[in-house]
């Protein structure tokens, strides 16, 4: 017998509400094992674990999954996760603000810039490298931040310098 899941209060949000809704899913369908389930699905035990788990929203091919593996009806589920998504994602907008900046060991991109800080000089200096050399390796340890500097640093600022320079500056790639 597997461990027991963690309770999920359904009016804490969108996502818990949308775990309770899968779990009573699961339940109906006589509480298939998660490694049972991960072999129809396709996923693993973790990720079908884990839609029903109430931290995150799950995406929708794997919401599917989930729903096919206990039998229901994935035409309405779609239609449910679709409102579901809608509404998780006007309760994130009304939280932007209270986001922390910190995204533990993921990666910062391009279009989140804004939020990734602290790193100005190290930017500036990797920017004047890469205007002089065609190769500028960039290495450190795992962890260390150096994805997000790419594309969270240097990316918006050479997308920022190609106007000015005609649209000639050469790519990070």
């Amino acid at each position: 017998m597997g461990r027991r899941e963690n309770p999920v209060d359904p009016s804490a949000g969108p996502v818990q509400r949308f775990a309770t809704a899968l779990r009573a899913l699961r339940t109906s369908a006589g509480q298939p094992t998660y490694r049972v389930m991960a072999e129809c699905a396709g996923f693993s035990v973790s990720t079908m674990s884990r839609a029903a788990g109430g931290e995150q929203f799950p995406s929708l091919p794997v919401t599917l999954a989930y729903v096919q593996a206990c039998g229901g009806d994935t035409g309405q589920w779609e239609r449910r996760w679709r409102a579901a998504s809608a509404e998780v994602g006007a309760h994130m907008t009304a939280s932007d603000a209270l986001r922390s900046p910190y995204r533990g060991l993921a990666r910062f991109e391009p279009d989140e810039h804004t939020r990734f800080f602290g790193r100005d000089q190290l930017t500036a200096e990797l920017l004047r490298r890469v205007a002089e050399h065609r190769l500028v390796p960039v290495f450190g340890p795992s962890g260390s931040g150096k994805s997000s500097l790419l594309r969270a640093g240097l990316v918006p600022r050479l997308r920022q310098a190609a106007p000015a320079a005609g649209g000639r500056q050469r790519s990070a790639s």
